[in-house]
């Protein structure tokens, strides 16, 4: 479960600190990566992940009501489920995430 909330709690303070709440498309994509290389490597599994992701978008809608294209972008960390797999390894490796 903490490492949910620590998920969690990572992404919303980048969002927090994005400009004006308009970070780019590719700013999101890379942000919600290296969260979820960091949740792996700590343990989360791809069915938590989920969890994250449902809980971020909602976030983003309440923080950034104006921009009506970050809930979207950040639906985009789903497809990272699918590829846990491949999450988890990028974690293993010794230049993985810097959590």
């Amino acid at each position: 479960m903490q490492t949910y909330l620590d998920a969690h709690a990572a992404f919303i303070d980048w969002l927090d600190a994005a400009a004006e709440c308009e970070p780019t498309a590719e700013q999101v994509e890379k942000a919600l990566h290296e969260l979820a290389a960091c949740a792996a490597s700590r343990g989360m599994t791809g069915a938590h992940w989920t969890f994250v992701v449902d809980g971020l978008i909602a976030h983003a809608k309440r923080r950034c009501p104006e921009n009506s294209e970050l809930p979207s972008l950040v639906a985009r960390g789903f497809v990272l489920s699918a590829q846990w797999p491949s999450v988890q390894a990028e974690a293993k490796r010794p230049e993985g995430p810097r959590c």
